[in-house]
């Protein structure tokens, strides 16, 4: 009975409980049931509920417009090619170690000796230099000095010859070589060295145009002397800032701002900041090429046909690209075009870049003359010619 009595406790607990969760069940029925009669049929579009159409296409905003592509600034303009007036510099070369296989050699390294043919044109006796009492004014050329530079000898010219065939520069001053390559006179110069300066020398007396010879421009500081400009002297020359003519359609050897150039100077106004000028003309190598008269100068047709097909000697300047060097040159026996390939060539394998070069008088007028020892003495076989200008180095005091 008692075990009874507890049973019918534990069932009557159970029976409770389970009432209790049917009572729960039937309640969350009717929950659920009452939720979904409030919402709202899946079919029906309710008027709140953002429509899902199918949208516009992409539009680019007004407000937001389409980027102009990235363009260069006008403050930064894009850079133009490198401006020829900055080339690369050329190393300053030792010019007396320059030899036929190129530059860096010293006195005790090989190089071949050359067999010098005959158009070297180099004299084997002194030449003959003019009387031109005129323009030499007498006594002066008559000094115990300047007899002392003119009076070569049979040793000078031996020594003239071995400076022709040893292929080695000739150390005339530090920074001024003498060199004969491939039968072609050059005398390399450079124009940085601080103890050489170069002069145009005029008559001083007389009418522009008037005639002297070479030997009026000798001096015991002077240490090589060319031929300049045509008779008449009608290039555009200065000397010593004092301003002889100018040509605005012949080129010329200048001085400008302490640079030296070749070209043709059109203006007053470009010919004005000028110290020093050798007329001339015309250009036969431009950037580096032989290019015959570019800029058209002012020359009688048959007189350039001569100055570009004639063997006969000739008497030329050329500037390196970086200004650095000055290449005073004569031949015989070449045209023109032979003669610049061979100052080009030269350049090449000093690495000297040669970029423009013009022509001087010539012919009979050519004259290279150059301080070989003591004594001062003519390149080429031919009498001292008379002209109406020299381009001078000398030593600087």
């Amino acid at each position: 009975m008692k075990q009874r009595a507890i049973f019918q406790r534990i069932t009557s607990k159970t029976g409770l409980a389970m009432v209790a969760i049917l009572a729960a069940l039937v309640t969350l029925v009717l929950l659920v049931r009452n939720h979904r009669s409030k919402t709202p049929s899946s079919s029906a579009t309710p008027q709140h509920t953002a429509v899902r159409a199918t949208p516009t296409a992409t539009r680019t905003p007004t407000s937001t417009l389409t980027p102009t592509p990235t363009h260069t600034p006008t403050a930064t303009p894009s850079p133009s090619p490198t401006p020829t007036p900055t080339p690369t510099p050329t190393p300053t070369l030792d010019l007396s170690s320059c030899t036929v296989l190129g530059c860096g050699y010293g006195p005790a390294d090989p190089i071949p000796t050359a067999a010098v043919g005959p158009r070297p044109y180099i004299p084997q006796s002194p030449p003959t230099r003019q009387d031109c009492q005129i323009c030499h004014g007498g006594k002066a050329m008559k000094s115990p000095q300047f007899l002392s530079l003119t009076e070569v000898d049979r040793t000078t010219m031996e020594q003239l010859w071995d400076a022709a065939r040893s292929q080695r520069a000739y150390q005339i001053a530090p920074g001024v070589v003498y060199f004969v390559y491939n039968s072609v006179h050059h005398v390399v110069v450079d124009l940085q060295e601080p103890k050489i300066a170069l002069q145009n020398i005029v008559p001083q007396r007389g009418e522009r145009g008037t005639l002297f010879t070479p030997s009026c421009c000798l001096s015991p500081d002077a240490l090589v002397i060319t031929d300049a400009d045509y008779h008449g002297l009608d290039g555009s020359n200065k000397a010593d800032g004092r301003e002889y003519f100018f040509h605005q359609g012949r080129a010329a050897l200048f001085v400008r701002h302490g640079q030296y150039d070749i070209g043709v100077i059109r203006t007053e106004e470009e010919y004005e900041p000028v110290t020093t000028s050798w007329g001339g003309g015309p250009i036969f190598i431009w950037d580096g090429e032989y290019n015959f008269n570019p800029f058209d100068e002012w020359f009688h047709p048959k007189a350039l046909e001569y100055y570009r097909t004639s063997l006969w000697a000739k008497m030329t300047a050329a500037v390196s690209k970086d200004r650095k060097y000055l290449v005073l040159s004569s031949s015989y026996g070449l045209t023109l075009e032979e003669h610049a390939e061979n100052i080009i060539a030269l350049g090449r394998l000093w690495g000297i870049e040669i970029d423009r070069a013009l022509r001087f008088d010539g012919a009979e007028s050519t004259y290279l003359g150059l301080r070989i020892g003591p004594r001062f003495v003519s390149v080429l076989d031919i009498p001292e010619p008379k002209i109406v200008n020299c381009l001078v180095i000398r030593r600087r005091d």
